[in-house]
C-alpha cells in the first residue's frame, strides 16, 4: 500500500502542498511512538516480573508486547526517515511555491503512509495491553457484547 501510494504520486505527478505541517506532524509522531515504547516496555516489565507465577497463562501477552514494541520502533524510525525525505525534498525538490514534488514527494508518501498503517496497528495493541495489564472489568473494555 506505501509502495502504491508513492508510485501513484509519483505518476500522476503529485505534489506535497504543505511539507512544513506534515514534517511537523512526523516529527511529533516519531516522540510519541517513542515514548508509547516506553510504556510499553513498562508493562513487559512487569509480565516480565510475573512470569514465573503465570508461565504459560501470559505468554500471548508477553508476545503481543513484544510485537508492539517492534512496531513502535519502527514507526519512530520511519518517522524519522520521512522527516528527512521532507527536508531534502524541501530544499532540493520543492517548487517556487514550496511544494515537494517529483521523487521526494514519492518517498515521502511511502514513509508517511507506513507510518500512518503502524499508527493503525499499534494504537488497538496498545489499548489490549492496557487492558490485559490493568485487568479492566469486560464490561468496561469498550468490547463487551450482551
Amino acid at each position: 500500500m506505501p509502495l502504491g501510494a508513492g508510485a501513484g504520486v509519483l505518476l500522476l505527478g503529485g505534489q506535497l502542498q504543505a511539507p512544513g505541517a506534515l514534517l511537523s506532524g512526523v516529527a511529533l509522531l516519531a516522540g510519541g511512538f517513542l515514548a508509547a515504547f516506553g510504556q510499553i516496555s513498562s508493562l513487559r516489565l512487569r509480565l516480565t516480573d510475573r512470569a514465573d507465577t503465570y508461565p504459560d497463562a501470559e505468554r500471548m501477552n508477553r508476545d503481543a508486547l513484544d510485537e508492539t514494541a517492534t512496531h513502535l520502533l519502527m514507526a519512530s524510525y520511519t518517522s524519522a526517515l520521512a522527516a528527512l525525505t521532507l527536508v531534502l525534498g524541501m530544499n532540493f525538490g520543492s517548487t517556487a511555491g514550496g511544494a515537494v514534488c517529483g521523487v521526494w514527494a514519492a518517498l515521502s508518501t511511502v514513509f508517511c503512509t507506513y507510518v500512518l498503517l503502524i499508527f493503525l496497528i499499534a494504537v488497538p495493541r496498545l489499548y489490549g495491553a492496557y487492558l490485559t495489564i490493568n485487568a479492566v472489568r469486560r464490561q468496561m473494555s469498550g468490547a463487551h457484547r450482551e
